[in-house]
């Protein structure tokens, strides 16, 4: 499998906006540099974790996941049988984080090399570059407004300036990043921090979305918008690209 990817260099980057209550204060942090998976993936590479009884290996969940997994018995993507959501080059939806991680860890096995979910800061630095927006090309995003009603071909769509297409709209993205112990709580706020455990993949707590989809207004399309869902939440407009360390 060919995972296309943009390099995201070292730098003092802007998070945050303060528009939004959970966004607040803007700050800057420091990223290690990593690469970023051009697109959201698609229907076509995740049917290979599918195919190779990822949703069978217990070696590639995390603890919590696992418990998960077999109380649910999940064997394939929510809306996997749905013409709306299964066409090969649309991206994956009705995915958990559990699933998500899995998939990373199956194709780090696979490549060996280290996959994984982008942290909420590796997302927001990826679309916004060094600049404290990162707002481009509104019209071309895939969300609410537009009225498609699904999620368009992952290379189709709004382009970022360094390439990342549709990081804003269409499907809206887990990363690794814990929100709270549940999804009321907001137990990990701006700004940013590396050393609160908010990176541990371990537990059930809500995790970060971020971008918007199909289905979010274009308010929720923002670089900075923080969402959230519980792991185990299959939407139909949730999805998920991965790092490269």
């Amino acid at each position: 499998m060919d995972i296309l990817t943009v390099s995201i260099p070292s730098g003092d980057y802007w998070l945050g906006d303060d528009a939004f209550s959970t966004s607040r204060p803007v700050h800057t942090t420091h990223i290690s540099a990593f690469y970023m998976s051009l697109t959201a993936i698609c229907n076509r590479d995740f049917s290979e974790f599918v195919r190779a009884g990822g949703y069978q290996d217990q070696s590639l969940w995390t603890d919590s996941g696992w418990r998960w997994q077999l109380n649910k018995q999940i064997i394939i993507p929510h809306y996997w049988q749905d013409d709306l959501f299964n066409r090969p080059e649309q991206p994956v939806v009705g995915i958990s984080w559990y699933s998500a991680m899995a998939f990373g860890q199956w194709l780090s096995q696979e490549t060996n090399q280290t996959w994984t979910l982008p942290t909420e800061a590796q997302w927001e630095v990826a679309i916004r570059g060094l600049s404290s927006d990162g707002l481009t090309q509104m019209d071309t995003i895939n969300s609410a407004e537009k009225g498609v009603g699904y999620p368009i071909a992952v290379d189709k769509g709004h382009i970022a300036s360094n390439g990342l297409v549709n990081m804003l709209g269409n499907v809206t993205e887990w990363t690794l990043s814990r929100w709270g112990r549940n999804w009321q709580s907001l137990d990990y706020p701006y700004p940013y921090r590396t050393d609160d455990g908010r990176e541990d993949p371990s537990g059930s707590h809500a995790r970060v979305m971020r971008g918007g989809s199909w289905f979010d207004p274009i308010q929720q399309c923002h670089p900075a918008y923080r969402a959230r869902y519980l792991p185990g939440s299959r939407g139909s407009n949730i999805g998920f690209r991965l790092v490269r360390v």
